[in-house]
């Protein structure tokens, strides 16, 4: 009874997207990416930046190795006009980009960061006033530890849903993939390109 009523409860509120990407520099780790009002909004905004592309010069090579993915790391280091218009077009749907962070001294190694990751997106999760949210994360290729993030996250009482994904395939977590980088850059005070600007009067702190 208990789980029919919560199912009952979830269908008749109005779910919320979150997509979860991690950065890792400058002794910070960020958990963040963006909590989205539609889908389909957002599946919009994404094709309506690949047609805004379609129109800049590049080889036909060049165009596919960028638009089969907007991979952060590719366009920051070779087409920074592609990444200001993907953060531009963020403005474009109803979206919040949100984050949670730690800072660090010497190295990281894996355990330490897959327990840093689970408690910033647990943060992240719990502080948000959404009732109902649909949770995608980047997948980590380690099936125990994406079991574990699975397990803890959706225990929350306003996860409706949590899978992993590959950000090849999903159009919101190439948007995270390309604003939890600048959030940790901005915060490292070394975003050069001052990308945060453009997406600043979306991006909210939790936790």
């Amino acid at each position: 009874m208990c789980r029919l009523m919560r199912a009952l409860t979830f269908f008749f509120r109005i779910m919320k997207y979150l997509y979860i990407d991690e950065s890792i520099g400058e002794q910070l780790f960020i958990v963040g990416g963006i909590l989205a009002d539609s889908e389909r909004d957002l599946l919009l905004a994404y094709r309506q930046l690949k047609k805004q592309i379609s129109n800049i010069p590049m080889t036909r090579k060049q165009k596919e190795a960028v638009t089969n993915e907007f991979k952060s790391t590719i366009l920051e280091r070779a087409y920074p006009q592609i990444k200001r218009k993907l953060l531009y077009k963020l403005n474009s749907f109803q979206c919040a980009v949100v984050y949670a962070y730690d800072r660090f001294e010497g190295v990281l190694y894996q355990d330490e960061k897959e327990k840093r990751y689970i408690t910033l997106l647990k943060l992240i999760v719990s502080s948000l006033n959404e009732p109902v949210i649909v949770v995608t994360f980047d997948a980590f290729g380690n099936a125990v530890f994406e079991t574990r993030i699975i397990s803890e996250v959706s225990c929350l009482p306003n996860v409706m849903s949590i899978r992993q994904d590959f950000s090849y395939n999903n159009k919101g977590l190439q948007f995270a993939d390309n604003v939890v980088g600048v959030i940790r850059k901005h915060l490292a005070g070394s975003d050069d390109d001052n990308y945060f600007e453009i997406i600043k009067t979306k991006v909210q702190q939790l936790g």
